[in-house]
């Protein structure tokens, strides 16, 4: 299985909340739970990705980004194995940024409380992400 490089934006609001999008496991109650973003695209940095990503899914430009580290994660979900390495960047929404209910696939786009991290039945993705917040 060949890793994929993604890349996922760290945006916190002024309480500590992430933005997240969700999507849950068919036939289960499983929900993974992560920030913003998606595949590096050939020839593409990993900053240019997070702000294409954030135009294509939630219709957002980002004022600014900052890496944060990068993490390998492995996970199955939807009988599928996932191999990504994910760089995480802080990022910062622009001033007139209107965030949509879902992304452009569907998914669900909210703040995950800063207490609620740790909740039973929310996974919060990539592990390790934490660490680095």
């Amino acid at each position: 299985m060949t890793a994929r490089a993604i890349a996922i934006a760290v945006i916190r609001r002024g309480d500590g909340a992430l933005l997240v999008t969700s999507a849950v496991e068919p036939g289960s109650d499983r929900m993974l739970v992560r920030p913003p973003g998606g595949g590096i695209e050939p020839g593409e940095t990993g900053a240019d990705a997070v702000a294409r990503e954030l135009q294509e899914e939630l219709g957002v430009e980002v004022a600014a980004v900052a890496p944060l580290g990068v993490i390998e994660h492995r996970v199955t979900f939807a009988a599928r194995e996932l191999h990504e390495l994910v760089h995480v960047f802080a990022a910062e929404l622009g001033a007139d940024a209107v965030l949509p209910a879902a992304t452009d696939a569907g998914h669900p786009v909210w703040w995950l409380e800063a207490a609620r991290f740790d909740d039973a039945g929310i996974e919060l993705v990539p592990a390790g992400l934490l660490a680095l917040l």
